[in-house]
């Protein structure tokens, strides 16, 4: 799987053309060639240009969808392969926004939402944060080889 990439701070900030702003929580998805499999969700309000998606949840839908969920949704594998199936052109191919919109995520209750998101935040800290990750694997491999080499040395005893 590659790495799905977030956004990168900036110190400039353009005085003319076109800026989308975006708001704390709102997803954000690099349109240009999707396969880079670029997003984030927003830690502050900011702006950004054309070439990235905004995914802001209406305020009709706040008690429906929690911000994490459809990020963990978007960030998902199918959704990438399901942009980069419908993404037009081929040396600087972009997402196609109708099919985007198109993308069926499911909504199961918020109760299950947050437990989904709270299990993959667990998996994500696990393989990405290498001071939880890294002790933690190796206690288990610890636990493995200990099984293994009390199976391995627990021979027939002779009377």
């Amino acid at each position: 799987m590659k790495d799905k990439l977030g956004k990168v701070d900036s110190s400039y900030v353009p005085n003319t053309g076109n800026l989308i702003a975006f708001k704390k929580d709102d997803v954000l998805i690099g349109n240009i060639r999707p396969y880079l499999r670029k997003i984030w969700i927003a830690n502050v309000d900011g702006g950004t240009n054309g070439d990235v998606l905004v995914f802001c949840i209406k305020d009709d839908f706040k008690n429906m969808i929690i911000p994490r969920f459809l990020y963990k949704t978007l960030s998902s594998e199918s959704f990438f392969e399901y942009d980069i199936k419908f993404s037009k052109g081929a040396k600087m191919p972009r997402g196609d926004k109708n099919k985007i919109m198109e993308y069926e995520v499911p909504l199961p209750s918020l109760p299950v939402q947050e437990y989904i998101v709270s299990i993959l935040d667990k998996f994500d800290a696990l393989i990405n944060d290498i001071s939880q990750g890294l002790p933690k694997e190796i206690e288990l491999r610890q636990k493995q080889y200990e099984y293994y080499r009390e199976r391995l040395m627990d021979f027939p005893r002779k009377n």
